[in-house]
Protein backbone atom coordinates (compact mmCIF):
# COMPACT_ATOMS: atom_id res chain seq x y z
CA UNK A 1 0.00 0.00 0.00
CA UNK A 2 1.12 3.26 -1.05
CA UNK A 3 1.44 5.98 1.37
CA UNK A 4 -0.88 9.12 1.73
CA UNK A 5 1.98 11.65 2.49
CA UNK A 6 2.95 14.20 -0.54
CA UNK A 7 7.22 14.33 -0.10
CA UNK A 8 9.13 17.47 -0.97
CA UNK A 9 11.85 16.89 -2.38
CA UNK A 10 14.32 19.46 -3.36
CA UNK A 11 15.14 19.54 -7.55
CA UNK A 12 19.00 20.40 -7.47
CA UNK A 13 19.42 17.39 -5.35
CA UNK A 14 20.12 14.67 -8.01
CA UNK A 15 21.13 12.34 -5.15
CA UNK A 16 17.33 13.10 -3.48
CA UNK A 17 15.54 12.81 -6.60
CA UNK A 18 17.36 9.59 -7.33
CA UNK A 19 16.02 7.56 -4.78
CA UNK A 20 12.11 8.78 -4.87
CA UNK A 21 11.55 5.55 -6.24
CA UNK A 22 12.80 3.40 -3.06
CA UNK A 23 10.73 5.62 -1.02
CA UNK A 24 6.90 4.93 0.01
CA UNK A 25 4.98 8.10 -0.54
CA UNK A 26 1.77 9.05 -2.44
CA UNK A 27 3.00 11.86 -4.39
CA UNK A 28 6.10 13.94 -4.53
CA UNK A 29 6.77 17.47 -5.09
CA UNK A 30 10.04 17.93 -7.00
CA UNK A 31 10.71 21.32 -5.43
CA UNK A 32 11.93 24.43 -7.40
CA UNK A 33 11.34 27.00 -5.00
CA UNK A 34 12.53 27.82 -1.16
CA UNK A 35 14.72 25.05 -1.60
CA UNK A 36 16.47 25.68 -4.40
CA UNK A 37 19.04 28.58 -4.12
CA UNK A 38 18.32 31.49 -6.76
CA UNK A 39 22.17 29.83 -8.41
CA UNK A 40 21.11 26.48 -8.38
CA UNK A 41 17.44 27.23 -10.54
CA UNK A 42 18.54 26.41 -14.05
CA UNK A 43 20.11 22.73 -12.70
CA UNK A 44 17.32 22.25 -10.67
CA UNK A 45 14.76 22.66 -13.80
CA UNK A 46 16.54 20.30 -15.89
CA UNK A 47 17.08 17.30 -12.93
CA UNK A 48 13.13 18.01 -12.25
CA UNK A 49 12.06 17.73 -15.81
CA UNK A 50 14.60 14.70 -16.02
CA UNK A 51 13.04 12.62 -13.05
CA UNK A 52 9.69 13.10 -14.34
CA UNK A 53 10.40 11.21 -17.38
CA UNK A 54 13.05 8.55 -16.40
CA UNK A 55 12.28 7.96 -12.45
CA UNK A 56 9.77 5.23 -13.20
CA UNK A 57 7.45 6.34 -11.55
CA UNK A 58 3.33 7.24 -12.76
CA UNK A 59 3.26 10.59 -13.91
CA UNK A 60 0.33 11.59 -11.63
CA UNK A 61 2.62 10.96 -8.63
CA UNK A 62 5.38 13.56 -9.69
CA UNK A 63 4.30 17.48 -8.92
CA UNK A 64 6.60 20.23 -9.26
CA UNK A 65 6.63 23.04 -7.40
CA UNK A 66 7.29 26.48 -9.27
CA UNK A 67 8.52 29.79 -8.12
CA UNK A 68 5.74 32.24 -7.53
CA UNK A 69 3.86 34.05 -10.61
CA UNK A 70 4.57 37.61 -10.16
CA UNK A 71 8.70 36.08 -9.64
CA UNK A 72 11.54 36.54 -11.99
CA UNK A 73 11.39 32.45 -12.12
CA UNK A 74 8.23 31.82 -13.00
CA UNK A 75 8.28 31.76 -16.97
CA UNK A 76 11.32 30.09 -17.14
CA UNK A 77 9.96 27.52 -14.47
CA UNK A 78 7.13 26.30 -16.75
CA UNK A 79 9.17 26.71 -19.62
CA UNK A 80 11.91 23.97 -18.45
CA UNK A 81 9.10 21.23 -16.54
CA UNK A 82 5.35 21.36 -18.41
CA UNK A 83 7.26 19.81 -21.32
CA UNK A 84 8.06 16.85 -19.56
CA UNK A 85 4.64 16.09 -18.69
CA UNK A 86 4.54 15.96 -14.56
CA UNK A 87 1.36 15.22 -12.73
CA UNK A 88 0.80 18.25 -12.02
CA UNK A 89 2.27 22.01 -11.25
CA UNK A 90 2.17 23.82 -7.35
CA UNK A 91 1.48 27.66 -7.38
CA UNK A 92 2.90 29.17 -4.02
CA UNK A 93 2.19 31.93 -2.49
CA UNK A 94 -0.58 32.85 -4.58
CA UNK A 95 -2.51 35.81 -3.94
CA UNK A 96 -5.96 37.50 -5.14
CA UNK A 97 -5.50 40.59 -7.27
CA UNK A 98 -5.73 43.53 -4.98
Amino acid sequence: MTARCWLFVPADNEKKLGKISTVEAGAFILDLEDSVAPANKPVARRFAADCVQTCGLKRDRLWIRVNPLTGPYFDDDLAAVVPAAPGGIVLPKARSPE
